[in-house]
Formats: structure tokens, sequence, C-alpha cells
């Protein structure tokens, strides 16, 4: 079985055209139909657009004009911070996401605030629970992740099957790290993730999520589905697929290809290849690596009665961290919704 992806150049004329040929190009018309009810995840690991860390307001309302010629059945959607560390009204604004979803009658949705619905997930010997959005597993007829594609201080890279973690609506949704690899592949399948929208404009280089450094490429690629888009993506990075623990799992699961070879492009990816990317990960990095293998350690972390302390112990070592959480010490967290 051939699985299929196209990527193009962009500039600032032709955005929507090369959205529509990409989408052209993985067979759209024949998967979202007049009646689909499509739900849209961005990636929002910001409260503000950064390049090269989350989906772009631009990038958003050119493919929503897209979809929109299809279906006018669509809702974009996130969930609050992890960490509790900023609200999703607050990345809405910050990414003028009201503005462009009201204009264009697209529904916006904060799945923190909405009925979930506990689901299964099987994990090797054992199986874990997991909340997801009721609606969306009850209606939605297909969930396209728009991923910005980065290089990741704990997973190494990261991109379209990632970026689906977001669905789960829990703000301390990193305490279940641990069993990651397993609860990404189920999500995908519950929410009938297929075509994946790469945001492509930027990449990030180094040490992303959030802090590493923005690199214009200028790409927008569609793809079948999430590992597909990852296969491709990873190949442009520079990026073994081998050494990521949740894509092995999806091969393991039959999520999608396993090999280049596997997948028919519209092009040569020689031509998007303009760029070393590198990895990055200090020492104390290493801790939040064993945090997301390691329910012991995630337990201490954020659940024991030593968590305050621990807390404290890592960002002492790190000298103030360069990841998420004090980058948001200067965002107010307590916004009201809406």
């Amino acid at each position: 079985m051939k699985y299929r992806a196209a990527i193009h150049h962009f500039n600032e004329t032709n955005l929507r055209d090369k959205i529509r040929e990409s989408l052209e190009f993985v067979d759209w018309k024949n998967k979202i139909f007049p009646d689909s009810n499509i739900w849209v995840k961005p990636n929002l690991t910001f409260p503000e657009y950064m390049p090269g860390v989350t989906t772009s307001p631009r990038f958003m309302a050119a493919l929503l004009d897209v979809l929109k010629e299809r279906t006018k059945h669509l809702t974009v959607f996130e969930s609050d911070g992890g960490n509790n560390s900023y609200t999703m009204e607050r990345a809405f604004k910050g990414h003028d996401l009201y503005e462009i979803c009201e204009s264009r009658n697209v529904r916006l949705v904060n799945l923190t605030r909405e009925e979930t619905k506990v689901v299964k997930v099987p994990g090797g010997w054992r199986s874990y629970r997991l909340p997801l959005n009721k609606e969306m597993l009850e209606q939605t007829d297909m969930t396209i992740s728009v991923p910005v594609p980065k290089m990741h201080f704990v997973t190494r890279y990261t991109g379209a099957i990632k970026n689906h973690w977001g669905t789960v609506p829990d703000s301390m949704r990193l305490r279940n790290h641990f069993f990651f690899r397993y609860a990404i592949n189920e999500i995908i399948r519950r929410l009938k993730s297929q075509i994946t929208v790469v945001d492509g404009e930027y990449f990030l280089d180094n040490n992303g999520p959030v802090t590493g450094e923005p690199v214009k490429m200028d790409v927008v690629m569609a793809a079948e589905n999430p590992l597909t888009a990852d296969m491709v993506l990873m190949d442009i990075m520079g990026v073994d697929p081998n050494k990521i623990g949740y894509v092995r799992e999806s091969w393991k699961q039959n999520m999608g290809p396993k090999t280049l070879d596997e997948i028919e492009l519209n092009t040569n990816l020689e031509d998007f290849k303009n760029f070393e990317f590198t990895y990055q990960r200090d020492p104390v990095d290493y801790l939040a690596w064993l945090g997301f293998h390691s329910y012991l350690v995630t337990w201490i972390v954020y659940l024991s009665p030593l968590n305050k302390f621990a807390h404290w112990w890592i960002r002492l070592l790190r000298g103030g961290s360069r990841q998420v959480e004090n980058y948001y010490d200067s965002f107010i967290k307590d916004d009201e919704p809406g």
C-alpha cells in the first residue's frame, strides 16, 4: 500500500493555492464531504504566536478558507496549556482565532471546558484510562492535525503525531506521559485523525518545543495520516525515526508507513533539505526524559508530597528553565474565559 503526501514551497501570495494543491494530491474530496464534521487541531503550545513554536494565524485562516470549500461544519479546538500554565482562551486571543473563526462561521472550542468520556488505552501487559472529549468521540468524522515541525528536548522530534496530545482536555496531562506512546495512537484512532496539514513556514531547531531557534522554510504539506506526515518531515530534518519511541510504537500498531518507500510523493524531498537541523538536550533535560518514561518519576515530581521540593530542585539545577514553565511566568494565568 502506498501512502500519499504532497509538499510545496509557498510565498506571500499563494498559500491558499498551495494548501489546496497539497490536499488534492491526498484525494481530500473523497474524504471530506459537504456534511462532514471536521475538527481542526492547531499547535498552540504558547499563549501568543511564536514562529516555529505555534501554528500561525495566517496559516489557520488560509486553511479554514480552503476547508470551507468542502464543508461548513468546522471546529477549531485545543486544550489549556500543560501544567496549568495558561488558559486556551488566552492562546485563542493571542493567535487571533476569535476573529478568524467568527468571520468564517467556524466554531472555536476549548476542550478543557467541555464534557469528557474516559476511554481505555491498551498498553502492553496492562491498560490505562484517559479522558477525551465526548462530542469528538461520538460525532467527529475527521480530525485534522495542523502541526509545526520541531526538534524536541524530550522526544527528540515532534510533529503531526505528538500534536494530538493537546486533545487530552486535562491541563495536567503530563502526568500521563509515562504511557504516552500507547495513548497517542489510541487518541489518533478514536478521534479519526486522517489528513494532516503542516504549517511549515518555520521549523524549530535545537531545543523545542518552545525555546528552540525558528528556521524559515516556507513549506506546506498535506499527508494522508499523521505518521505519513512525520516520516516525511523527519527525513527533511535528518531525524532517525528508529530513535523516536512513539514512532516505533506507531509502526507496531500499523498506523502508517515504516519507510519512505511506502510513500508516494509529489516531488523530490532533496529540494527541501536546505538546513542542517540539530538536536540539543542538556543534562537536566534528562530528568524530563525520565518523567516521560517512568511513572515513579512522574509521581515524585507531580503527585507526591515532595512535588514542590522536586520542582525547586530541578529549577535550581537548571539555573532557570529554558522550557515551558518559566516562559509562561510573565503571563497572567487566571484569565477569564471568553
